[in-house]
């Protein structure tokens, strides 16, 4: 018990030290958490908290010298989660964020990189989204369990957009703003298998963005899909029983995305893929009660033109159900 005592500690301890702010929803889509499928029945909230850097800068797959440009963000995600339907599961995401600059990157006509020494950051309530789940495939045996299930939704341009640099000159990128300004539309696939103490899950959601705004430019996110593959192992108990239970994750996961426009161009340093390495552990407290943690680290780039690069991630969540 003892042992159980002190991985709960750690946990809450990790999750109590995050900040209570957060940030841009990582080009504007949603987290998921290690197993979504968890919450197909009943209702509950979870919290989810996380972190990314962006401090490289490439070219294409090839990472080049970064002169200075820096971008943080945090995201407090906070979902709520009701079944209506035995199959039919409703959400909602309220996101609080907190963004950062620390020097814009800028290319060169000769495609050479500075970094503008702009600073700024923002804070406050993103982009809500509301979203329905249907798990239109289900089977279970002694050993096994099949669950599939589709996802449609809607993110509504809840966030402000007329963020400004810390001089009050010139608007923030629209990767720093709250918001996109646009009214997107998110469609996904969740996928579950589980034998006896091994569960694989696949997990798809993508957005099919709209023209939106930030300052006095016209601007569109491209359509984006996140991916994910992730493998999860029951480590104790050996045999399943009543109590608390501890998994072990490891995943490939990542973002591809489309290139955006600037009043009604094409931005060609924008847009690619970016693919990462996820282990994660998760505790079962009580049937009810949920921790997880994961590390994203990105292991593969491939981004369109001269962009500045995701580094790592870190997620904490907690899932409460009713």
């Amino acid at each position: 018990m003892k042992k159980w005592s002190f991985i709960l500690l750690l946990l809450v301890v990790f999750l109590m030290s995050l900040p209570t702010v957060s940030s841009a929803c990582d080009f504007c889509l949603l987290s998921q958490g290690i197993s979504p499928l968890e919450t197909l029945s009943g209702g509950g909230i979870r919290v989810n908290e996380r972190y990314t850097l962006l401090n490289q800068v490439y070219r294409g797959m090839e990472k080049i010298s970064n002169p200075g440009a820096k971008e943080e963000f945090w995201t407090t995600e906070f979902t709520g989660f009701y079944s209506i339907t035995k199959d039919i599961t409703l959400l909602a995401v309220v996101p609080l964020k907190k963004t950062s600059m620390n020097g814009e990157l800028v290319i060169n006509e000769d495609g050479t990189v500075d970094a503008d020494p702009m600073k700024g950051d923002e804070f406050g309530l993103g982009d809500i989204a509301v979203l329905g789940r249907y798990s239109f495939f289900k089977r279970h045996t002694i050993d096994t369990t099949i669950t599939v299930a589709g996802l449609l939704g809607i993110k509504l341009p809840t966030g402000k957009t007329n963020g400004k640099t810390d001089d009050g000159m010139e608007y923030l990128d629209s990767h720093i703003q709250l918001g996109t300004g646009s009214t997107d539309f998110l469609v996904g696939l969740s996928g579950s298998y589980s034998i006896q103490r091994f569960t694989i899950s696949t997990n798809l959601l993508g957005t099919i963005t709209t023209e939106g705004r930030y300052g006095d430019t016209k601007h569109q996110f491209g359509n984006a899909l996140n991916y994910d593959l992730t493998a999860k192992y029951r480590v104790y108990p050996g045999v399943l029983a009543s109590g608390p239970q501890l998994f072990l994750a490891i995943g490939v996961n990542g973002e591809l995305r489309d290139r955006e426009k600037v009043n009604g161009a094409k931005d060609p340093n924008s847009g690619g893929n970016t693919t990462y390495l996820s282990p994660g552990i998760q505790v079962v407290v009580a049937p009810h009660l949920v921790f997880e943690l994961s590390y994203q680290y990105a292991i593969y780039h491939h981004l369109y033109g001269t962009q500045l690069g995701e580094n790592y991630k870190m997620s904490g969540g907690v899932t409460y159900m009713f």
